[in-house]
């Protein structure tokens, strides 16, 4: 992926051959011009491409190519690669010559290119870094496109980071720079309209959510992908239920038109929906709801079937529905032993703990939690060591065995001292 001038090319090849200036010039260029043309101080004429191709033995496609025209290539390959260290090398390699030669849009995309990566590794401190460039790249671009660019990114980069009032004060910018330009990109409206409501919903500020949310529905006619659709009727039927609408069954089954024969996606809609249920205190409904999720989860792929079985039990679990919280735990687990899957088996002992401390029943709960414990260890990072350690303590004080107790809040507080 080496980038080099027409002028460098020539040189090279020149020098390579063992040939001087007057070898390849003879009677029909000046040596002073060939010299100046190998130090990219004067751009040669096509007739002079042609006649020193010949010469060298070289492609005349291969030497015209200029520096922007090798960048141009190079972005197409690397956009499409998998982010990783290798990739990263090669885009900043291909950033300095278009710093150098005031590419400011092919610097633009390429810094695009390094900033979604970055985010995609989670590298946010090298964002940190190029953050300050990237946004002077930004002033200088004439292009509508990249202004909108930038803050998308920016408004992305911020929701990772759950700072979602300045993410939505981004998407917010995208909105009112596509209704000041008259730009009609329906589809990157209703994205940002979309993105924005939903920072308002993790910001739990439900009136402000729906009033960006309802934007959505004058948009729908100009989308044209059912699956967004479908997001957008399911942001509006969750915004329905935490606020007391009387609309909820409405978007609810417009959202499930939209997810037609998505039963995955339609799956995960309707726990949605009953943990929104549970939160207004609709316990029965929300179970109804939890139920009928795990019926339309596909079954065809066991793994992702287990976890989403785990997210039924843990919200079932935290709203102390009990009974159908074990009785799918049961099932999960013999799931996650077929799939010999650590980490599901871990989830599944240490939801059947909680279950039957949640029961009172601690002294069956102390030998899933010691399962699930054992199980934790062989992949656990030093917080979530500290964490099982701070539960088993606060378990074993619950069964009043004082020394178990101590024992494990004594390692909480020496991996702490370690953190």
């Amino acid at each position: 992926m080496e980038i080099l001038s027409t002028g460098e090319k020539i040189k090279r090849a020149r020098i390579y051959k063992g040939a001087t200036l007057k070898d390849i010039c003879k009677d029909k260029v000046s040596v002073s011009k060939m010299s100046c043309i190998e130090n990219d101080k004067i751009k040669p004429e096509k007739w002079i491409i042609e006649y020193v191709a010949d010469k060298l033995e070289l492609d005349v496609d291969y030497l015209m190519k200029d520096v922007e025209e090798q960048i141009k290539a190079n972005i197409d390959v690397l956009k499409d690669e998998k982010f990783n260290s290798d990739v990263e090398e090669k885009l900043q390699y291909n950033l300095e010559y278009a710093l150098d030669y005031n590419y400011n849009d092919l610097s633009f995309e390429i810094m695009h290119i390094l900033f979604n990566g970055y985010i995609e590794i989670g590298k946010f401190e090298n964002i940190q870094i190029i953050n300050s460039k990237y946004y002077d790249l930004c002033q200088k671009s004439k292009s509508d496109n990249n202004h909108l660019v930038y803050y998308k990114d920016m408004a992305r980069y911020l929701y990772m980071n759950k700072e979602y009032m300045q993410a939505s004060t981004y998407y917010n910018s995208v909105r009112k720079y596509i209704r000041e330009k008259n730009i009609e990109d329906y589809d990157m409206l209703s994205t940002v309209t979309y993105n924005e409501a939903a920072c308002y919903m993790m910001l739990e500020d439900y009136e402000r959510c729906y009033e960006v949310a309802v934007r959505l529905i004058d948009l729908l006619e100009h989308v044209n992908k059912d699956i967004k659709n479908a997001e957008i009727y399911h942001l509006l039927a969750i915004l329905s239920l935490k606020m007391g609408k009387d609309n909820f069954e409405e978007y609810e089954s417009k959202s499930y038109k939209y997810f037609k024969d998505d039963f995955g996606r339609k799956a995960n809609a309707i726990l949605n929906y009953a943990t929104a249920m549970f939160e207004i205190g609709d316990k029965e409904k929300a179970t109804e709801y939890v139920k009928n999720g795990l019926n339309t989860y596909p079954k065809d792929n066991k793994q992702s079937l287990v976890e989403y079985m785990l997210r039924c039990i843990e919200e079932l679990t935290n709203n102390n529905i009990l009974d159908e919280a074990q009785f799918i735990c049961d099932e999960t687990l013999n799931f996650a032993i077929d799939c010999d899957n650590i980490r599901y088996i871990e989830r599944a002992y240490y939801f059947k703990s909680i279950i039957l401390q949640k029961a009172g029943k601690y002294d069956q709960a102390e030998m899933y939690m010691n399962l699930s414990t054992d199980a934790l260890f062989k992949y656990a990072n030093k917080q979530e060591r500290y964490n099982r350690y701070i539960e088993m303590g606060d378990m074993y004080h619950k069964l009043e065995e004082v020394n178990e107790s101590i024992k494990y809040f004594t390692l909480a507080l020496g991996l702490q001292k370690k953190m």
